[in-house]
């Protein structure tokens, strides 16, 4: 069992597959966060402009729509800095890439998938542990 360590913290999660959107938002939950789910890029950035509590986002680096996980995080950045973001891909070439591109970005890692819960949940945890939940 996971040990609740969220903390009065928001995620967001951007995942076009439903079966791995579904997983992540369990996970999260589990972990006793706050979650907010987007299906695209478009739709994660409209879903921040409308959830300011959010803290982190948990989003696929490869997403439909013809904007990425890293053009996304750039325009939140934009609006909120300090905004965390672990991004997930299943390295494929565009996946390795866009990983690549990550390094320059603040508040920004990688993970591949598939990824362990476990794994996800702590690096998450580790992530945010020092920062106050934007909503307080």
């Amino acid at each position: 069992m996971t040990e609740n360590r969220s903390n009065g913290h928001t995620i967001l999660v951007v995942e076009d597959d439903d079966a791995v959107m579904d997983l992540a938002v369990n996970m999260f939950e589990f972990a006793g966060y706050t979650v907010v789910a987007a299906s695209n890029a478009q739709d994660g950035l409209e879903r921040f402009k409308q959830y300011p509590e959010i803290d982190l986002v948990f989003s696929d680096l490869i997403l439909p729509g013809g904007v990425t996980g890293i053009e996304m995080a750039k325009k939140i950045l934009i609006e909120k800095p300090k905004t965390l973001f672990l991004m997930a891909t299943g390295y494929s070439d565009k996946g390795k890439a866009l990983a690549s591109k990550t390094r320059q970005i603040p508040n920004i890692e990688c993970i591949a998938k598939p990824y362990d819960i476990n794994e996800v949940t702590s690096k998450v945890a580790a992530m945010i542990s020092s920062q106050p939940a934007a909503s307080a």
